[in-house]
């Protein structure tokens, strides 16, 4: 299913403009966020990015130079910089590949789950090798497709805990397997 639909990515993952707002003094957050409502309509996170409330991050997809530039000068009206290109960053941040993040957790992935049939397949060699390896690879393997395509379905966009979900699903679907076993074991 995540082959036809593919995913949906989070703004992190998307690519976005941000822009970054030093103010030079404490400021109210609420004001930032009506002048970018007012002047750009798409999706965005405003946030503080320092302890002292002072620098402000926008972060914004698909906006345009000149809705940046009405935003800039509006910010300058409201606020009053000397010279606001010395207090204004703009930083394009690139998309990421879904490949991109989940290449580091392919092969721990891999490798835990040949160890894992191999201690099943000998601790529970009286089953017979298809209920001790071969039930359970599928199993481990159906809940996992399972996972990725409610992902893909559901358009849940993909962000930073996605994977952390999928290593939790997966290690319980591990030990849903041996407990399953164990059961066998004690029914043989």
């Amino acid at each position: 299913m995540a082959c036809l639909l593919g995913f949906n990515k989070g703004m992190n993952y998307k690519g976005f403009t941000r822009i970054n707002l030093y103010m030079n003094q404490v400021s109210n957050i609420e004001d930032v966020k009506q002048i970018v409502s007012e002047n750009y309509n798409g999706k965005t996170e405003i946030a503080y990015i320092d302890g002292f409330n002072d620098t402000i991050s926008i972060k914004a997809q698909g906006i345009s130079e000149e809705q940046i530039n009405t935003i800039k000068e509006k910010l300058n009206e409201k606020y009053q910089f000397e010279n606001i290109e010395n207090n204004i960053m703009i930083i394009e941040e690139p998309g990421v590949h879904v490949i991109d993040l989940i290449v580091d957790y392919i092969k721990p992935v891999i490798i835990s789950f040949v160890a894992c049939l191999v201690y099943l397949t000998i601790t529970y060699r009286k089953l017979g090798i298809l209920e001790s390896l071969v039930e359970p690879a599928i199993k481990i393997v159906i809940i996992g497709a399972l996972y990725v395509s409610i992902l893909s379905i559901c358009r849940i966009p993909l962000n930073e805990f996605v994977v952390p979900i999928g290593i939790i699903i997966y290690i319980m679907s591990l030990l849903g397997v041996t407990v399953c076993l164990n059961k066998k074991k004690g029914e043989a």
